[in-house]
């Protein structure tokens, strides 16, 4: 799945005009809903819940921005879930069904120890290493934490991006990839995603360079290729 001249024209259509680009803030700023419930009926037995999870309120929010505090201060395998759960709540928000999926890996043995070494190597080496650590089962791969999630995890461990950090690990999901017009939409390899940090590097030069590359994702996450309308 190489970077093509295909993908960057489509990609570029959908961020539109550079001039109307959003700004890092508001891109820190997107705050989703989730319910704690959720979590809690069906929270693996043995395992301690995060400290949001024990709180009173029915309905909790996390944003972009705190999701990066909360990855400054994963030190521990029970920070690590803490922060996993918090990325995972922005990522799910009020699904129910994405919200169970979440709850699986929980479950898998050593989930844990995956997650803080994953979130440890997210927060350390490049982006590539980062994917290929959560991907690889022979490290910190996890069974149904895969790459839509797991590049979440990579994106807030790895802080705030700023205009010259061009291959900070960036979020990939089925909406982006669609976005993107790639007909792969899960399940990319190590070498796929790194295709993925060239084409926004590339769309980054062209597009608005002054910005973070997460402006990119986002706005290829909220957009959607133009219409194709034949004409008479």
């Amino acid at each position: 799945m190489a970077v093509s001249p295909e993908n960057r024209s489509v990609a570029l259509a959908v961020l539109g005009s550079p001039e109307e680009a959003v700004s890092p803030d508001t891109v820190w700023g997107q705050t989703e809903i989730f319910y704690r419930e959720r979590w809690t009926k069906r929270w693996p037995e043995g395992l301690s819940l995060p400290w949001f999870l024990e709180r009173e309120e029915s309905a909790l929010s996390v944003s972009r921005q705190r999701l990066f505090e909360l990855g400054e201060s994963v030190e521990t395998e029970e920070d690590a879930v803490s922060f996993y759960v918090a990325v995972c709540s922005w990522g799910a928000g009020t699904d129910a069904q994405q919200t169970y999926r979440c709850v699986q890996p929980l479950h898998q043995p050593g989930a844990p120890r995956k997650l803080l070494e994953g979130v440890r190597v997210a927060s350390t080496e490049s982006a590539v290493d980062g994917y290929s650590t959560f991907n690889n089962y022979s490290q910190a791969r996890i069974k149904y934490l895969g790459p839509a999630f797991f590049t979440k995890l990579l994106y807030f461990a790895a802080g705030r991006p700023t205009p010259a950090d061009t291959r900070h690990p960036l979020i990939l999901d089925r909406r982006v990839a669609v976005a993107l017009g790639w007909t792969k939409t899960s399940g990319w390899r190590t070498s796929e995603y790194s295709q993925y940090l060239d084409l926004v590097e590339q769309l980054h030069e062209r597009w608005r360079p002054d910005l973070p590359t997460d402006v990119i994702e986002y706005t290829l996450f909220q957009g959607k290729p133009p219409s194709v309308i034949p004409s008479i």
